[in-house]
């Protein structure tokens, strides 16, 4: 009986410790999600409350939607061990990224980030910066910051796979269900 109730325990104790990075990943894409909703929809409004809507912005706002919602609902499945969701959210990070980075890059290259009204407004002052540098070199430290924090989400997430595939399998039902009651 109490060799039973050992073997119980180290199940148990090996079940926490494999779910413990998961359910920190499913939190991290739950807390994600979150910020990428505020935000996508703060991104839609603004766009469409200029005179000309920004449609490559708007797009932007439609994919942080799109993975908002995703990560909202992919995260805890993570944490349960669903090595699809780790791919699926690793995959929407570097859907993110292509779609800010295409924004930057048009940006700094094809479309005009200021006015010429600002431009002559500044130069009517005094001020005489190069507005148009000043909105390139915006957008290329925007492209980098994306590249380094959605490439190193993809990476995160990506890296949970083997995590989640080896807790399924070593860990039964019971033990997986009465871990995930625990509080975290």
């Amino acid at each position: 009986m109490d060799t039973e109730r050992d073997k119980d325990r180290e199940m148990l104790t090996r079940a926490a410790t494999l779910r413990a990075p998961l359910a920190r990943a499913g939190r991290l894409a739950a807390s994600n999600g979150m910020g990428y909703l505020v935000f996508g929809a703060l991104t839609v409004l603004l766009s469409l409350s200029t005179d000309a809507a920004d449609l490559v912005a708007i797009a932007v706002g439609v994919t942080l939607l799109y993975v908002g919602s995703a990560a909202r609902r992919l995260g805890p499945r993570l944490a349960d061990g669903d090595a699809a969701a780790a791919r699926a959210l690793a995959r929407n990070e570097l859907v993110l990224l292509a779609a800010i980075s295409i924004y930057c890059l048009l940006m700094a290259t094809v479309v005009r980030a200021t006015s010429a009204e600002l431009d002559d407004t500044l130069k009517s002052v005094g001020y005489n910066f190069d507005m148009a540098g000043l909105a390139r070199a915006t957008y290329a430290v925007m492209f980098v910051v994306t590249l380094l924090y959605q490439g190193g989400l993809a990476r995160h997430f990506r890296r949970q796979v083997p995590r989640a595939e080896e807790y399924v399998a070593e860990i039964p039902e019971w033990a997986r269900e009465t871990v995930a009651t625990l509080p975290s």
